[in-house]
């Protein structure tokens, strides 16, 4: 398929072979081969068309070498990331109690942006000016809230210690605009569970002070205070109900995320590829069908084992006192399921954009991998994680598994790099992991039947490998 033509204003002091340019500079603005020999197509890709080759593979696997020589970060580009990263970290500490960092290392390749438009079809997140990959805070702060609004479903009692659907809104703000999925959605998993603890939300000891800052005197919320007359449960009941009140109703929350600029394990971005088996009826040139043949799709990502910074300040005077209090308890809760479970950037449903990180008493555990350092500068903790892949004799520590529950024979696998071990059967076996994984997650393993990115211990035992643990993992 032609790429529109596009001429490229180079200025006389942008050295032509661009061996020191940022990635983002060259994947945006200076694209090697972007114009072609006249400025219609990529030149590979018009001799295939002149030889009646497949055109579309042909242009995909110019891409994919495209994207190759972008990959590596040069030295200037490297010093302005350390910059910002080590800036980053020096202003986190000025906010005191009310700042927050986390850094964690990344599981699984990160990708954000491929909906940009590009002439490759495939767009990536390069913050201008620096040519540099980044996560914009505003998307972190969507992930989070997902992960707390997840947390508080899981709440069924309300009880104040964890999420309850009133520190979200105290913390991330009251959307009342949104439908489709959220908790006004009465057909979506959120919205049932929402209705389901209307009475407990209403009974909140904060949910008045909610209210009041939601309508700022205005008449039409004088009835929403009367406590006597339930006014609170009147409130929610309005709005689950009805669009024309809660979508003129704005509040602000209280955390205020940064950006996020990951180092790349490196030094350098990887190119990833995806598979889609129906292409020609995604572009409407047939109709769907299994005979299809698969044409490799490239597209830039962050690879696996980078380091990421998570920076987060609260302004806590815009809280109710028992949050103050606990909104950093909250927050390590929710980025933890964030990490694990919902995933940062696109392509999170098939496992990208996972994170990993570990609990302090990890420390005790000397011999084994991924061990994590913890270090305090005032409130600001940053945790460091790296996991890495070791051997013993016959057992192993298998870095990112998966579990498996079967809710036919209650027994549990762990499969890794194309291995699998035995079920673990037993009631003192089954005890003994539910006893590592804890009542939650053992609760999510048996109702969802998977869990990604476990460290896991597993033994040669003859042919078979055999699930002997769990390394403990956040």
């Amino acid at each position: 398929m032609p790429l529109p033509q596009r001429v490229a204003a180079i200025p006389d002091f942008v050295p032509r072979d661009l061996k020191d340019a940022a990635p983002g500079h060259r994947f945006q603005l200076y694209l090697e081969n972007w114009q072609g020999q006249n400025g219609t197509a990529f030149a590979p890709y018009k001799k295939a068309r002149a030889q009646g080759k497949d055109e579309r593979a042909t242009f995909d696997q110019n891409c994919a070498c495209v994207l190759k020589d972008l990959c590596p970060l040069p030295p200037t580009s490297q010093k302005v990331l350390t910059g910002i990263r080590t800036r980053q970290q020096a202003l986190i500490g000025h906010y005191g109690t009310n700042g927050y960092r986390i850094t964690t290392t990344s599981t699984a390749p990160f990708a954000t942006g491929l909906g940009n438009e590009h002439p490759l079809e495939n767009g990536f997140a390069f913050l201008t000016p620096y040519g540099l990959p980044y996560l914009a805070g505003s998307g972190v702060k969507g992930i989070l809230r997902r992960a707390a609004e997840e947390l508080a479903l899981d709440n069924k009692a309300q009880q104040s210690g964890d999420w309850t659907w009133l520190d979200v809104w105290h913390l991330f703000g009251f959307e009342g605009a949104v439908d489709k999925g959220s908790i006004w959605d009465g057909d979506s998993v959120l919205g049932k569970a929402f209705a389901r603890d209307l009475e407990l939300t209403a009974n909140h000891a904060d949910i008045y002070r909610l209210i009041r800052t939601l309508f700022g005197g205005a008449k039409e919320g004088a009835r929403f205070l009367d406590v006597e007359q339930h006014g609170a449960e009147q409130f929610l009941q309005v709005c689950l109900v009805g669009k024309i009140l809660r979508r003129g109703l704005q509040c602000r929350g209280a955390l205020d995320f940064w950006d996020v600029y990951p180092n790349p394990a490196g030094g350098k971005l990887a190119v990833e590829i995806m598979t889609p088996h129906f292409g020609k009826y995604y572009r409407g040139e047939d109709t769907p069908h299994d005979s299809g043949a698969p044409v490799p799709v490239s597209f830039l990502a962050v690879p696996a084992g980078s380091a990421f910074d998570f920076h987060v300040v609260c302004q806590a005077t815009r809280l109710p006192a028992a949050l103050q209090n606990n909104w950093r308890k909250l927050l390590d809760r929710a980025f933890r399921h964030a990490f694990e479970w919902v995933g940062f950037g696109a392509k999170t449903s098939v496992g990208y954009g996972a994170m990993a990180i570990k609990k302090p008493n990890a420390m005790a555990s000397g011999a084994l991998p991924g061990a994590m350092m913890t270090t305090t500068t005032g409130a600001a903790t940053a945790v460091t994680t790296t996991v890495v892949t070791t051997s013993q004799g016959d057992e192993q520590i298998w870095p990112a598994a998966t579990l498996t529950f079967n809710k036919g024979t209650g027994e549990v696998k762990a499969s890794f790099d194309g291995k699998q071990t035995a079920g673990l059967k037993g009631e003192d076996a089954q005890a003994h992991l539910k006893s590592a994984l804890g009542d939650d997650r053992w609760n999510k393993l048996k109702s969802k039947l998977e869990m990604k990115n476990m460290a896991v211990t597993v033994g040669k035992l003859g042919n078979s490998w055999v699930l002997k643990g769990l390394t403990e993992k956040s």
